[in-house]
């Protein structure tokens, strides 16, 4: 067992059943592609594996991390409880024996990236690989209470500025008029003087 970073790791040790499997495999897999799935962290991960819905004795998910080959999660029958998945991937795989042999990971990191292999028996080992690659999850969105704020300030200002115009128009008209009252109060009396 490897200690770093605080997390352990596991390598695996395949019995001589499953060594040999996995090897043949490298022969029996001649027009294997490689698929890409992309996934935001912290959601889970959907695997695609293609082996048939109805023939599972045995199934091998397993990834290499920090030059170690490690099982993320595997099946090889109801008879063997022999348990080799790493100490990462524990309660965070979901394999799917029925409609075919996904795996889904949950709640993935960054860390996971990288490439998976789905290897089954059907007649020779098959074997599927994946690529994960694992974006960053986007900021937030603004919050609701910024945008209202922020057009609750705008409203306030706009108001405050319609407000001040107003007023400054009803003193100009209220100035204007007493001057005018003013002017034709003071010049009548001089004018009947002068007549």
């Amino acid at each position: 067992m490897n200690l770093s970073s605080g997390t352990r790791t596991r390598p695996v040790r395949f019995g001589g059943f499953t060594l040999a499997l996995v090897l043949l495999s490298t022969c029996a897999c001649t027009d294997c592609a490689e698929r890409n799935v992309t996934v935001q962290a912290g959601e889970p991960a959907v695997l695609p594996c293609t082996c048939p819905p109805d023939q599972p004795p045995f199934v091998v998910w397993q990834t290499t991390v920090r030059d170690q080959l490690l099982v993320v999660s595997d099946y090889r029958g109801e008879d063997n409880k022999e348990d080799k998945q790493a100490d990462e991937y524990r309660d965070r795989t979901e394999l799917k024996l029925t409609e075919n042999c996904s795996l889904t990971l949950l709640n993935v990191t960054p860390s996971d990236e990288g490439t998976y292999t789905c290897y089954y028996q059907i007649g020779p080992v098959r074997q599927d690989i994946i690529y994960l690659q694992v974006t960053e999850r986007p900021a937030p969105p603004e919050r609701i209470w910024d945008v209202q704020k922020t057009v609750l300030t705008s409203s306030v200002c706009g108001i405050l500025v319609l407000v001040f115009i107003t007023v400054a128009v009803v003193v100009y008209v209220g100035i204007s008029r007493r001057n005018r009252r003013q002017m034709n109060g003071t010049f009548t009396p001089t004018l009947k003087g002068i007549i």
